[in-house]
């Protein structure tokens, strides 16, 4: 991690002693810093571990001609900027976002100005910058939550940065830095790959839980169903990944519904009609809730959602799950106690 505890969460002590102004430190990561970045990705980022907020530098010494790059102090972010910038001469300002992402922290409000303006306040106005106006680089993705007019008001330059973190060296090394604002996020595959293992081991647990009762009621009333809804979760959301662009529907729950229908009715004709009505509608009401269960999951693992619909289809969608899942598991239950 970066020294002098750059990993310890002591936000709430910054501004302990009034008129000290701090230092930029040298951002170090060490070995057991690629466990905690790993862990991060595997819980689909929840944070095990978060950068203590404050001015960075990533060279051996410190410049103040170089640009700032601000980012959230989510571990894996700052981790791989780093390793990105790794031999660079380039200054990293790390605001407090409570340890989430820039992409989700800008849009619950969390990266914003003055997140920005309470760090640049602990340093001197020598250590930022040799002239009237700082210039700062945000991330494209931090725009849901930025004001570029508020943050000009603030003293500062805003320059839109690069929404991938690969295109960041070129666009440091062509002066005056253009903003990105055309950046489109593609999610495509590759960006979608990054996120499948850690969804599906994410989605498995909630499966295996939900198992559980259905293992208990196999003991007492002998079903036969007990551990195919973790199949078939994970089934529906390697599916709902790979698929995602190809599945019609710009709402995440309306692309639920759309590959609910495609597998029901798949599952429904490939059977040849061999399984009882109870045991086909158990599986139809499985299949529909855990793919729109899991479709309102993943919006949340996606740079391509949107706040506002995600807040629709949630308070919509999530009733209609929640009662096709019990009728699934009614079904069950119907099923043990029939001769």
């Amino acid at each position: 991690m970066a020294n002098n505890d750059c990993c310890s969460n002591n936000s709430d002590k910054i501004n302990v002693n009034i008129g000290f102004k701090a230092k930029p430190k040298q951002l170090i990561f060490i070995g057991r810093d690629y466990w905690y970045a790993f862990l991060s990705w595997i819980n689909m980022f929840h944070a095990h571990r978060n950068v203590e907020p404050g001015l960075y530098y990533t060279g051996n010494r410190y410049d103040i001609s170089t640009p700032m790059i601000v980012t959230a102090n989510y571990h894996l972010t700052v981790f791989l900027l780093w390793r990105t910038l790794k031999g660079r001469n380039e200054r990293i300002l790390v605001i407090d976002t409570k340890g989430i992402n820039v992409w989700c922290s800008s849009g619950k409000g969390q990266f914003n100005v003055q997140q920005i303006m309470l760090q640049l306040e602990r340093y001197s106005h020598n250590d930022l910058t040799d002239t009237d106006e700082l210039q700062i680089i945000l991330p494209k993705l931090s725009l849901s939550g930025i004001s570029l007019k508020e943050a000009s008001l603030a003293g500062l330059k805003p320059v839109i940065g690069p929404i991938y973190r690969h295109d960041i060296p070129k666009f440091l090394e062509n002066k005056p830095y253009k903003d990105c604002a055309d950046d489109r996020y593609k999610f495509n595959l590759r960006d979608r790959l990054f996120t499948l293992p850690a969804s599906l081991i994410q989605f498995g647990k909630h499966m295996f839980k939900g198992a559980v009762p259905l293992f208990i009621w196999h003991a007492f009333f002998p079903t036969g169903i007990h551990w195919q809804p973790i199949a078939l979760g994970i089934f529906i959301g390697l599916l709902f990944i790979t698929l995602f662009p190809l599945i019609p529907g710009r709402r995440f729950g309306t692309k639920g519904i759309v590959l609910g229908i495609a597998l029901a009715s798949l599952q429904y004709y490939s059977s040849d009609h061999t399984l009882q009505f109870i045991e086909q509608l158990g599986y139809t009401l499985a299949i529909l809730g855990l793919s729109i269960l899991f479709a309102l999951y993943y919006t949340g693992n996606s740079g391509a959602s949107n706040y506002s619909l995600v807040k629709k289809d949630i308070i919509a969608l999530i009733p209609v799950s929640a009662l096709l899942i019990l009728g699934a598991y009614v079904t069950v239950m119907i099923i043990g106690v029939t001769p």
